[in-house]
């Protein structure tokens, strides 16, 4: 049964959009649930986007108010028996305003600007029946000239902006943005790529479009079809932001447009876009099993974010690598900070890569100050796991394609079934060897230590070590103006040991007051052989703490090529 949605943004300064919901009651129901998900597939948190619904209320065709009642945090049901209506009006619309006022590519948001339309957090569906063939209709604003979205068009006047989805899942991932933004596009393999871009870019000497269908072609490539018809690439340019959401069509993509002409953030530009792209296959059709059908309401937990996230993360660099944007010692660059930030996470001794992605809900997605004692993303070491994978897979003549060409093929034949932990170390076991497919299996469900310095060693490149004997706090510091207070304590550090907590205000050490500036020259003139006292204002009370320094562990510093021909070989 048709279903037909309609959005209306009457005053953008209210930061509310209007949404109406026509549908007619099948014959064979009594009660109808209407509910806004709780989360958005791609994103692990629990959002409880029906927090921002302003009013709700539902009327049939014939303008008499149906009855429905509240059933729990997201989920409205709407009841006939309770109704004194003439049982022939089957017609009835739902309507509801939300407050859309958060910029991020997993909420909705609206102002003079623009509209960011994210599907989860607006568009309720039907708790009964499974909706197919919906219609949306977007009525425009005067203020605004441009609608983006990768629905389908099926508008048959050019005053109206209709829109078509076959089913609840891709109606919902389809983000849209509207506004008077920047656009352009390009073909890449006979198929229509479309960008818009909105907010400000500071002045920079990158070709955006070039480059993201350079990326295009060189991740469509590693597969044997491109799986839409058309993509689009909505980026938001916007002061302090980062971050992607996938889509199967499209992505949203945010970046500080300030950073564009500095390389080394132009590069992590270059790799979002990548990352978000990639997971065109992966993710958005080859799956975890867990993940689809998707509960809307409930979390859908999974063991298999290695799969999601650390493939994508491991690829994401090296298809820009191979896309040649950036050089061989910019790509290291980036594997060394890889490393360098995994060997700083204590917490990678307590989660496995399993246990992290089980716990995405209530660790990766909220951030605390003890996240880095007490896990390790998913992202970042699923990523450097899959690197070592593809370091054996080379050993015997094959390589990280070969395991993605198996996941692509494994989906042609059955798009309806996601993959299993079991169906993966198959491929690989298939594609290599046992031995091969039992070692990542174990770096993906135990917290076993990983020698990547002899696997680099292997293949011409070697680790070079900052052995400074600086000290260290064991501290992440923010400021309040010049005032210092402590963000994190890393767990066996100095401030560890001493009995400094997280929030603690460090008022003064040995006496003199401590300030902003001083956080840096203090450790330099520091001696890990002196006791110190630190004045800390904690909870409202003043305290002193006695702290010993102690020498910064071994950093690493570089990945230096030895054999280039070796180096190339492995990552090109």
């Amino acid at each position: 049964m048709k279903i037909r949605y309609s959005i209306e943004i009457p005053n953008p300064k209210d930061h509310l959009l209007l949404v109406k919901i026509d549908y007619k009651k099948p014959s064979d129901a009594n009660t109808l649930t209407f509910y806004l998900p709780s989360w958005s597939p791609g994103s692990y948190l629990m959002r409880e986007y029906s927090r921002n619904i302003r009013y709700l209320k539902v009327i049939a065709a014939n303008g008499e108010p149906l009855y429905y009642e509240q059933i729990d945090k997201g989920a409205f049901r709407i009841d006939w028996s309770c109704s004194q209506l003439n049982k022939e009006v089957e017609g009835f619309t739902v309507e509801y305003a939300i407050y859309c006022h958060e910029l991020t590519v997993r909420t909705s948001h609206i102002d003079e600007s623009h509209a960011f339309i994210h599907g989860p957090s607006v568009f309720m569906n039907i708790d009964e029946v499974t909706l197919t063939d919906i219609e949306l209709e977007i009525k425009l604003n005067p203020l605004w000239s441009k609608i983006h979205t990768a629905l389908k068009e099926i508008s048959k006047q050019r005053s109206e902006f209709i829109y078509h989805a076959t089913n609840y899942d891709d109606f919902i991932d389809s983000p849209i943005e509207i506004g008077c933004h920047e656009s352009d596009g390009f073909k890449a393999f006979g198929k229509d790529h479309h960008l818009c871009f909105y907010g400000k870019q500071y002045p920079h000497k990158n070709d955006l479009k070039a480059d993201i269908k350079k990326i295009v072609e060189t991740v469509g490539s590693h597969f044997n079809r491109i799986p839409y018809e058309n993509y689009l690439f909505i980026t938001h340019f916007v002061r302090g932001l980062y971050g992607g959401l996938e889509h199967k069509n499209s992505t949203a993509l945010h970046f500080d447009g300030r950073k564009l002409a500095s390389r080394k953030d132009y590069i992590n530009w270059l790799c979002l876009v990548c990352h978000e792209y990639f997971h065109t296959w992966n993710v958005k059709r080859i799956r975890p099993i867990e993940l689809g059908p998707f509960d809307y309401r409930n979390e859908n937990y999974t063991k298999l974010h290695w799969l999601t996230e650390g493939l994508t993360s491991f690829m994401d660099e090296l298809l820009v690598l191979r896309s040649g944007l950036i050089s061989m010692q910019e790509y290291l660059e980036m594997q060394k900070d890889n490393l360098k930030r995994y060997f700083s996470i204590p917490g990678k001794k307590f989660h496995s890569l399993e246990d992290s992605s089980f716990n995405a809900w209530i660790k990766l997605y909220r951030p605390d100050e003890n996240s880095n004692n007490s896990s390790i993303s998913y992202y970042l070491k699923g990523g450097l796991v899959f690197s070592t994978l593809h370091f054996d897979l080379m050993e015997v003549g094959k390589n990280i394609n070969h395991l993605i060409n198996a996941l692509w093929e494994r989906y042609e034949q059955n798009k309806e079934v996601g993959v299993t932990k079991e169906d993966v170390l198959l491929m690989i076991e298939k594609i290599s060897s046992k031995e091969i497919a039992d070692r990542f299996n174990e770096k993906l469900s135990t917290t076993i230590d990983i020698d990547f310095e002899s696997l680099y060693k292997k293949w011409g490149m070697e680790f070079e070590y900052d052995d400074s004997g600086d000290l260290s706090y064991g501290i992440d510091f923010r400021y309040e103006n010049r005032r210092v207070f402590i963000s994190k304590v890393l767990m066996d550090g100095a401030a560890f040991k001493s009995g400094l907590n997280a929030a603690d205000e460090i008022l003064a050490i040995n006496g003199q007051r401590f300030l902003k500036e001083d956080v840096s020259i203090f450790v330099k003139s520091a001696s890990d052989t002196q006791n110190y006292t630190f004045t800390v204002s904690r909870l409202g009370n003043i305290i002193e703490v006695p702290f010993q320094f102690e020498k910064k562990p071994k950093e690493l510093k570089s990945i230096r090529v030895v054999d280039k021909n070796l180096a190339e070989k492995l990552f090109l």
